[in-house]
């Protein structure tokens, strides 16, 4: 009989984050769901919590697959070439992928900047908090990438 493997607090705390997340976003639909049918109403609310939610949960799933290394990946060509080039074009793709995640970042900033001044026309938050998902996502997904870059580097 195996032993569990030990998730770290932070990956315990993104999936109860995300679990919340779901559990409020379904009672929120479901209950919309239901005063519609049942009374021929919904309350707005509801639909501009649970978008909100559904952004968040997006990019909080995004950084946990990140941190797995699960996402998908185009591998027909790194298959076929040797232990150098795939190195090769390893290397080239976390650079790209940093310059990627780097406009992201600063287009994140920008909208959360812009969005503090804008609120939502229902709830009234400021619309910074759904850019600000984005903005932890990229920010995330960056360090990320240095780390494993970097512990890559060590190991081999």
């Amino acid at each position: 009989m195996s032993i569990p493997e030990r998730k770290p607090p932070i990956r315990r705390a993104a999936e109860a984050f995300m679990a919340v997340t779901l559990a409020l976003m379904v009672v929120a639909v479901f209950s919309n769901v239901v005063l519609r049918y049942a009374f021929g109403t919904g309350l707005v609310i509801y639909e501009e919590l649970s978008r909100l939610l559904f952004i968040w949960l997006v990019c909080m799933g995004t950084v946990v697959t990140a941190y797995e290394k699960r996402h998908l990946c185009f591998d027909l060509v790194i298959e076929r070439v040797g232990p150098r080039t795939r190195t090769v074009l390893d290397a080239l793709a976390g650079v790209i992928s940093a310059i990627v995640l780097g406009m992201v970042v600063k287009g994140a900033w920008d909208q959360v900047i812009a969005g503090m001044n804008s609120h939502s026309p229902v709830i009234g938050y400021p619309l910074s908090i759904a850019a600000a998902a984005t903005l932890f996502m990229a920010t995330a997904m960056e360090v990320l990438l240095f780390k494993q870059a970097i512990l890559d580097r060590l190991r081999g």
